[in-house]
C-alpha cells in the first residue's frame, strides 16, 4: 500500500478501535494514559482467547489498536510513516518509522493478545515512545 492508503487505513482502523473500546465500556481520548486503557482491553481479549482458543478477528483487533497507538503518538509528537511491510521482517508486519527509529505497535498488540501480560503495551509505550517524547 502507498503511504496515502496507509493514512486512510489508519483513520479507518482507529475508528474501529474506538468502537471496540465502547463495547468494553472504555472511552479512549488519545492521551498517553489512554494506552493504559488499551492495555486493559487487550488483557480482556487475551483472557477470552485463552478461554476459547478462537483466533478469529484477533489480528484485526491488534491492527486496530496499533493504528490507535500510532494516532496517539502523532497527537503528541511528530508524524511518522506507517507501512504494511518491513524489508527484513516481511510482509504485513506493519512497521512504523518514527523519530529516527522503527517501532512495531502491531506486534506489541499481537503479542499482548496471544502471549499475555508479559507483553504489556503500556510498558512498551512508556519505555519506547514516552522516553523519546519527554
Amino acid at each position: 500500500m502507498l503511504p496515502k492508503d496507509m493514512e486512510l487505513l489508519k483513520k479507518e482502523l482507529t475508528g474501529h478501535a474506538l468502537e471496540v473500546a465502547k463495547v468494553f465500556g472504555i472511552k479512549l481520548d488519545f492521551s498517553h494514559k489512554s494506552i493504559k486503557r488499551v492495555e486493559k482491553i487487550l488483557s480482556k481479549v487475551h483472557k477470552d482467547f485463552k478461554k476459547t482458543g478462537d483466533e478469529d478477528g484477533l489480528h484485526g483487533i491488534a491492527l486496530e489498536f496499533a493504528a490507535y497507538i500510532i494516532c496517539v503518538i502523532e497527537q503528541h509528537s511528530t508524524q511518522g510513516v506507517w507501512k504494511r511491510n518491513h524489508p527484513e521482517l516481511g510482509e504485513e508486519t506493519f512497521p512504523y518509522d518514527w523519530s529516527n527509529r522503527t517501532i512495531f505497535p502491531y506486534a506489541w498488540c499481537m503479542k499482548r493478545i496471544f502471549d499475555g501480560k508479559g507483553d504489556n503495551v503500556w510498558s512498551k509505550y512508556k519505555a519506547i515512545v514516552m522516553s523519546e517524547i519527554d
